[in-house]
């Protein structure tokens, strides 16, 4: 017994430490609640009023960012071919709706905004309630300023708009690849990529800010506009091209089709045309250049194959074997080195014997006895291979890096290609022989342009770009192109010399059908079989330059996959230097057979009643093509100002005050007066009377304009 009171008394000691540890814990729990209880007293009656402001503010504080206006490209002659125009975003206040707005006007602007929208008024309300803690919620993005003034006009409430733009296109298809397109977040090919940092312009912001209180406060930092491009390309010149262009692969189909017009003493580009093309106006849809039913018959994956196909420039995209378009450069460097002489006699039978293999001129009963000039005009195979044969391989392989074969031109256009050359080690006999035929390597449209120019402009190589300038909201230069002068290739005068051998081609030669009356023209033409050989397919071409004296301007012209006894691309050459040439004012050469080109300037007809202003065009000896319906001429192109040449179209768009007016001309052609009278009755008034059958009346039969209003007849003798 004595043992266990012993033991108990030993266990009070712990006890005792475990109680005082525990009075500890609680009064330092009791300080801090005393403390925490005095600092929430003191924020909330000492510092209260300073806290809910602070807490308030950033509550109401919002910022935005306000778009800038992308930068306008225009063409060196400061038309218009891709700009911005104002639009605006139809933005919801969600909270002022629900908790400032009373019934009443609250449901007004549910309708207002379902009756211009498409969508119920039910879907409306549910998108407000959803976001009902929000002050911005885009409901509409792009509507028109017209529209925006009409909405309100509606006096509807918690609703505003917010500035933003539609990037237009005007002129549609023109240059499509060359120009780009902008994606809604950036330019994608074209100038609109190669420029974007110059087109994009600095986002603005507005800050919302409540002060002392109760007051909101709104700050703006205004958005910078983009800056103008100014494009080497002439609006002219490039419709020009298009129009021939788009007439022969119209009728050929080509797989690709592609031309060049450029400045050969600057490098400047007038035109750039590459087909399939598309609008950048709806850039992600190819049902007008395909059709509507075969566009969308295509699957998703084949479809977004042709668009690649269209987005891409063949100019500077897309490598192929040049062919005879290469001959004249061989010719020259075989000159330049001295390796050849003007004197030299080539026989050709049809065929030559390099190493192993037998390689055959196009004509197979072969040329005989030629001169270099001959052998130039007639684009001998066999010439240019004994050519070949004369230059060593260490200087035949420098001509093609002095070309700039090798590399890319650095054209201020994104995703230039560059095609393939024979690497040193690897120019055998025969890779040197077709070589020399501009066979079994690549290059681009514009590496060929480029090098081609080096003689017709003195020898030198030049930079091509497509940009003159560009220009900030103060018509301050800001970054600007000139003629750059890469490296001189030949001397002026072996330039001279090859300049005039391929004025025999045109005059007797391959290229008889690119003569243009009137001017001294020099060329080359091209036939180069494609891979897979023995398929019958053939790229065909026509480098052309004019006038021989002094060329002011040379011209690719290529065909991919066209029957190969078209001369297509000779033509094509043709038809657009009849109007460029006296475009660009170069007078002919005075010779008898010289066609005489007139040239009017386009009148001034925006604005004007749509009969008046076509009789003012045909005065001016000029066509027109309405576009749209309408009593009134809204627009025009080209501009006014602009040098046709007699007979050339004029577009012009039409705007109708009253649609519901609107009615169909009708043929009055071969009516006497009285009968046209009778057909037009209670429709039309006519004017311009004659005794004789019509033979002509303005607007033309087929023309959309309103009912009452004036057709013009005459008979023309």
């Amino acid at each position: 017994m004595a043992t266990k009171k012993k033991k108990k008394v030993k266990s009070i000691e712990p006890m005792k430490r475990l109680n005082n540890r525990i009075q500890v814990v609680k009064f330092l729990m009791f300080i801090c609640i005393v403390t925490l209880v005095g600092r929430i007293g003191y924020f909330k009656f000492v510092k209260g009023e300073e806290f809910e402001k602070e807490v308030r503010t950033r509550m109401m504080s919002t910022e935005r960012e306000v778009e800038a206006l992308r930068g306008t490209i225009v063409d060196r002659n400061n038309k218009t071919v891709a700009a911005s125009t104002l639009s605006y975003h139809i933005i919801l206040d969600p909270k002022i709706l629900l908790e400032e707005v009373k019934e009443g006007p609250r449901q007004k602007t549910y309708q207002v905004l379902a009756e211009y929208s498409g969508k119920t008024v039910e879907e409306i309300a549910a998108l407000v309630n959803n976001h009902k803690d929000s002050h911005y919620k885009i409901f509409m993005k792009d509507i028109s300023a017209e529209d925006m003034t009409k909405l309100k006009e509606q006096k509807i409430q918690g609703v505003y708009f917010e500035e933003s733009f539609i990037r237009n296109y005007p002129k549609g298809s023109l240059a499509a690849q060359a120009i780009g397109f902008y994606n809604k977040t950036e330019g994608q090919y074209g100038v609109e990529q190669a420029y974007n940092k110059y087109l994009l312009g600095k986002t603005g912001r507005i800050f919302s800010r409540m002060q002392q209180s109760s007051i909101v406060t709104t700050e703006v930092a205004a958005a910078q506009n983009g800056h103008t491009v100014v494009l080497t390309i002439d609006e002219v010149i490039q419709q020009y091209v298009e129009q021939t262009m788009n007439k022969y692969v119209k009728e050929l189909s080509p797989l690709n089709a592609a031309a060049l017009v450029m400045n050969p003493k600057t490098g400047e580009i007038y035109a750039m045309y590459s087909y399939p093309y598309y609008d950048p106006n709806h850039y992600t849809d190819l049902s007008e250049q395909m059709g509507k039913e075969k566009w969308d018959s295509l699957k998703s994956e084949d479809q977004a194959l042709a668009l690649n196909r269209a987005w891409k420039n063949f100019n500077t995209q897309n490598p192929y074997e040049p062919g005879s378009t290469f001959k004249p450069l061989l010719v020259a460097a075989g000159l330049e080195e001295g390796y050849i002489n003007p004197d030299t006699l080539y026989n050709c039978t049809g065929s030559n014997k390099v190493g192993p293999e037998t390689i055959k001129c196009w004509k197979r009963g072969g040329h005989g006895i030629q001169t270099l000039e001959q052998a130039l005009a007639n684009s001998c195979n066999s010439a240019m291979i004994e050519i070949s044969k004369n230059i060593p391989d260490e200087v035949f392989y420098d001509y093609f890096i002095r070309f700039g074969f090798n590399d890319i031109t650095q054209i201020d256009l994104p995703g230039e290609a560059t095609g393939m050359i024979h690497e040193l080690n690897k120019l055998g006999p025969v890779q040197k022989a077709t070589s020399s035929m501009g066979q079994s390597f690549t290059i681009t449209p514009i590496q060929l342009i480029t090098a081609f120019s080096s003689l017709i402009n003195g020898g030198n190589l030049m930079q091509p770009y497509i940009v003159s300038s560009v220009v900030n909201y103060q018509n301050n230069i800001i970054m600007q192109n000139t003629p750059q002068i890469k490296r001189q290739i030949f001397s002026e005068e072996v330039a001279s010399q090859v300049s005039e051998y391929m004025e025999a081609v045109v005059s007797y030669g391959t290229g008889t059908p690119a003569a243009v009356a009137g001017y001294t023209v020099g060329g080359k033409t091209g036939t180069a079989e494609k891979l897979p050989r023995g398929q019958d397919k053939h790229i065909l071409s026509f480098m052309g330059y004019a006038p021989l004296e002094d060329p002011q301007v040379i011209a690719l012209i290529l065909f991919d996959e066209i029957p190969e006894d078209t001369k297509a691309q000779s033509l094509a050459f043709k038809e657009i230097m009849e109007n460029v040439l006296p475009y660009l004012g170069i007078e002919p050469t005075g010779d008898n057979d010289a066609p005489v080109v007139n040239m009017a300037v386009v009148p001034s007809v925006t604005g004007l009643d749509v009969t008046d202003g076509i009789t003012r065009l045909e005065t001016e000896h000029l066509n027109y093509e309405v576009i749209g319906v309408g009593n009134k001429i809204i627009n025009q192109y080209p501009t006014a100002g602009t040098k046709l040449p007699y007979e050339n179209t004029v577009k012009i768009y039409l705007e109708a005050e009253n649609p519901e007016n609107i009615v169909q001309v009708p043929n009055l052609i071969g009516l006497s007066l009285e009968d046209a009278k009778k057909a037009t009755s209670g429709l039309f008034t006519l004017e311009g009377y004659t005794d004789e059958k019509i033979n002509h009346q303005i607007p033309k039969a087929g023309t959309k304009i309103e009912k009452g209003h004036k057709i013009f007849v005459q008979t023309v003798q």
